[in-house]
């Protein structure tokens, strides 16, 4: 219930933010692509009819993640007019985790097992609000920048979607190609704790993204304006 109020309240959020903001600032909308790097979920518990002889909320070790998924999505944002250097951006992307088939040790109260966990998919799809800030650099043409922000991830599998808080963090860099158009490369970290069908666990990932971004009302930079402070 609390998940679903903090995902409530974080729509609520943008739709108002997005509804009051000047017209005149910089806008952007950007396609990515990239690859999930994750690390083994931690904490899980299993609740299974199969594994162990059949278990419910099952403490087990760590279970591995297959690395080097695909993720797309897409973002938009907004720079202030009057200070050019502070935005916020919402985005959304999806991946899909590969469980993979191992042997797990776990337990219950008065039992311990050693059982082969099959391995399972699932399709996670991130939505992220970001605080954004960027910095001129030496070269005119290139920008900087890093984030924070609070994430929803939805977790699908076997049929079942749940909801689940998290954290999403950024850094990275846009080269303009024109004053329009540009090309960036981006590192996203994520954190939270991932609740599907059969299985909770402490998820973390690294991401390493690259795309196209298309600025609307961009303001015109110098070469002198780039090596000045924001």
């Amino acid at each position: 219930m609390a998940r679903c109020c903090c995902a409530a309240l974080l729509s609520l959020y943008v739709t108002v933010y997005l509804t009051v903001l000047p017209a005149q600032g910089e806008w952007y909308v950007v396609g990515q692509t990239g690859v999930v790097v994750p690390g083994s979920l931690s904490n899980v518990t299993v609740s299974s009819p199969t594994l162990g002889g059949g278990v419910s909320e099952a403490r087990i070790a760590d279970v591995n993640l297959e690395k080097g998924s695909l993720l797309f999505g897409a973002k938009a944002g907004y720079f202030f007019p009057k200070r050019e250097w502070f935005g916020f951006e919402t985005e959304v992307y999806t991946t899909t985790l590969n469980v993979t088939q191992q042997t797990v040790v776990g337990g219950v109260p008065g039992r311990v097992f050693a059982d082969t966990l099959p391995g399972s998919r699932i399709h996670l799809t991130t939505w992220a609000v970001n605080a954004i800030v960027r910095s001129p650099s030496l070269v005119a043409e290139l920008e900087p920048y890093g984030g924070i922000g609070p994430a929803v991830f939805f977790a699908t599998n076997n049929g079942v979607t749940r909801t689940n808080m998290g954290i999403n963090l950024i850094a990275g860099a846009r080269y303009f190609l024109t004053p329009q158009t540009a090309l960036f490369g981006e590192f996203k970290y994520n954190r939270a704790t991932i609740r599907s069908e059969g299985m909770e666990g402490d998820y973390s990932s690294q991401i390493f993204i690259f795309g196209i971004s298309f600025h609307f009302d961009r303001p015109v930079v110098s070469a002198n304006h780039a090596n000045s402070s924001p």
